[in-house]
């Protein structure tokens, strides 16, 4: 009999610690030394599912992708409802940007495991990153149900609560993630980006100092740094922090994009030098980089008096960014015509008499760069009022209204529909202000969209008023043209779009105007421009409080500036902005065609239109 036939096999025990053996040599990178283990169980054990996992595994942690992936394929095919295993497949395809296989493994996890918090982990990151922002909460919040150690899952649902507009819960979660590692730079940069978000310049401006201490490569850190610093006013401060990064990748694109937008730039300016080699290289960038820059180099050129150049840049910057987010022109028309349609004021008179009066919101609506950002930060000067910025609670409320949105979609008749459904909604509505630490009876909410919904709102929260914020057609929609809104405003990358969204929002105005006359406003931002004090008593008697003289000094708001109009809100209240369109009237004609019923002979001859 020979030596190895006469050894004796290893209990259950001895194959456990050796497994524990391999898994330690793999989390300290000794692959060879886990190899030789694997193979040696193999030997005896043949191939099972559990080592050929492992063996899988360590192939592809040491870079043999390929031959890892197949390993693990064979050994789940013993096992194909293998949580582990599933979980384990997932994360490798995960990390090699098969995203959608690597969800159907996590799927399969869950599936086989509910309760199994890695699965609910990692699916819910997969999830992120697809932008199914709704899902992957769900599953976020079901892994730290089962394991409130997992910093992962907490720093994802930071980030995934941000993209919801839930600030309040973001930094809820991210000061968790905190709690259980306060060295963790991802979680003090995420909660850096989130007090940015809410009110808190200085504590955001802490945590992204504290990331850089804790790591000073960590180009996000001076990113929110620089975002925190402007949005305080420290525009000098700012501009330094946003210098140490940009150009350089993966956050150097979107800090010299932040810095070019935040300061006039001349022709030695740094960031001006930067764009320039940008563009000498703009073949080895992606879409969204190319349009980045050209939005960026539009403004540089604006700034400069190159407007025939500048327009040049914007207009290519559009092109690439309607082929990447198109714009559904119909189902806009459609939704807009739905919602006149059900708030009829037949319909407005039979469920009046519901919603909730404990709070009194200032809805602060119209098209995007029509001045909303200078009401709302007008509005955070009242000692009344807090100033809750771009809130998405009349969305969310929505979409947590769900027979509302049947009456919407016409899936119900709107005869079923009562007062009480409505006073659902403004609770939900106040649920959702609270939990972002809004606490006063009045608050402003200045999401522009939310002129859409002014029937809802007028139900759901009977003390709210709305105003509609109006600006000059060409001022306002060329604003937007030059605004780079990504996938947030698709709209605003085609004159004919632009042209669309403004026509339903004219009708919109008309019709609430009718309709709610009590509840609704027009503000046009050249009054407020040319008679602030006027205007904000006006605007103050019809909201119903008291004249303040604190909205007039809205410079030293503790409010946050997220918008684009961050460097404009700093300065005194500026007449720059106003009939800014001439410089590039002669580009206009197609946007002025469409828009002949708003404007002036004068500005249709401008346009060169007749």
């Amino acid at each position: 009999m020979t030596a190895q036939a006469a050894a004796p096999k290893r209990t259950e025990a001895e194959v456990d610690e050796t497994l524990q053996r391999i898994q330690r040599h793999q989390r300290s990178a000794r692959f060879s030394e886990a190899d030789r283990l694997i193979e040696d169980l193999m030997s005896e054990l043949g191939k099972i599912p559990r080592l050929l996992h492992l063996k899988g595994l360590n192939e592809a942690m040491s870079g043999n992708i390929q031959v890892g992936e197949a390993l693990l394929r064979e050994g789940l095919e013993a096992a194909p409802e293998d949580p582990i295993q599933n979980v384990d497949l997932g994360v490798l395809l995960a990390q090699i940007g098969r995203l959608d296989e690597a969800i159907t493994h996590f799927r399969t996890a869950v599936e086989a495991a509910p309760n199994f918090e890695m699965a609910h982990t990692n699916l819910g990151s997969a999830l992120f990153v697809k932008k199914e922002y709704r899902e992957a909460i769900a599953h976020l919040e079901r892994a730290i149900a089962l394991d409130g150690r997992l910093l992962d899952a907490h720093t994802n649902l930071g980030r995934a609560y941000l993209q919801q507009g839930q600030v309040g819960k973001a930094i809820e979660v991210l000061y968790k993630a905190l709690a259980i590692d306060p060295l963790s730079v991802r979680a003090h940069v995420q909660l850096a980006s989130a007090l940015f978000r809410h009110e808190r310049h200085d504590a955001a401006e802490h945590h992204a100092r504290r990331a850089i201490e804790l790591d000073p490569n960590a180009s996000e850190a001076y990113l929110y740094l620089g975002n925190a610093l402007a949005a305080a006013g420290k525009m000098d401060e700012a501009a330094e922090a946003l210098l140490k990064i940009a150009g350089t990748p993966p956050a150097g694109l979107a800090a010299l994009s932040r810095l070019v937008h935040m300061r006039k730039t001349t022709e030695e300016s740094p960031e001006f030098a930067m764009l320039n080699r940008y563009l000498d290289n703009q073949d080895q960038l992606g879409e969204e980089a190319r349009v980045s820059v050209h939005f960026a180099m539009g403004k540089a050129l604006d700034d400069l008096g190159r407007y025939e150049e500048a327009f040049g840049h914007y207009k290519e910057a559009n092109m690439l960014n309607n082929t990447l987010h198109p714009f559904e022109a119909e189902a806009f028309v459609a939704r807009a015509n739905a919602l006149r349609d059900l708030f009829s004021p037949a319909f407005l008179k039979r469920c009046g008499d519901g919603g909730i009066t404990d709070i009194a919101p200032v809805f602060i609506t119209g098209m995007p760069r029509s001045g909303t950002t200078l009401m709302d930060q007008m509005f955070s000067g009242h000692p009344l009022v807090t100033a809750g910025g771009e809130l998405r609670a009349v969305l969310e409320a929505l979409h947590q209204s769900p027979r509302i949105r049947q009456a919407l979609q016409r899936d119900i008749g709107s005869d079923e529909l009562t007062s009480d459904d409505f006073s659902k909604l403004g609770e939900t509505y106040a649920d959702i202000v609270r939990a972002e630490g809004i606490k006063t009876e009045f608050l402003s909410d200045k999401m522009p969209s939310n002129h859409l919904y002014s029937g809802a709102i007028a139900l759901a929260l009977p003390r709210a008023k709305i105003l509609f914020m109006r600006r000059h057609p060409l001022d306002c929609l060329l604003s937007n043209y030059f605004q780079h809104f990504s996938q947030n405003q698709p709209a605003s990358s085609d004159f004919s779009n632009l042209a669309t969204t403004y026509k339903e929002f004219d009708r919109m105005v008309q019709h609430w105007s009718k309709v709610i006359p009590d509840r609704v406003r027009v503000v046009n931002y050249e009054d407020v421009v040319a008679d602030t004090k006027g205007q904000m008593r006006s605007v103050l008697d019809f909201v119903g409080l008291d004249w303040d003289d604190g909205v007039l000094d809205y410079r030293k708001s503790s409010r946050q500036v997220i918008t684009a109009s961050i460097a404009q809100v700093r300065e005194p209240i500026y007449t720059r902005a106003v009939a800014r369109w001439e410089k590039y009237a002669p580009h206009l004609a197609p946007l002025a065609r469409e828009l002949r019923d708003y404007l002036s002979a004068e500005d249709l001859s401008r346009c060169g239109v007749e």
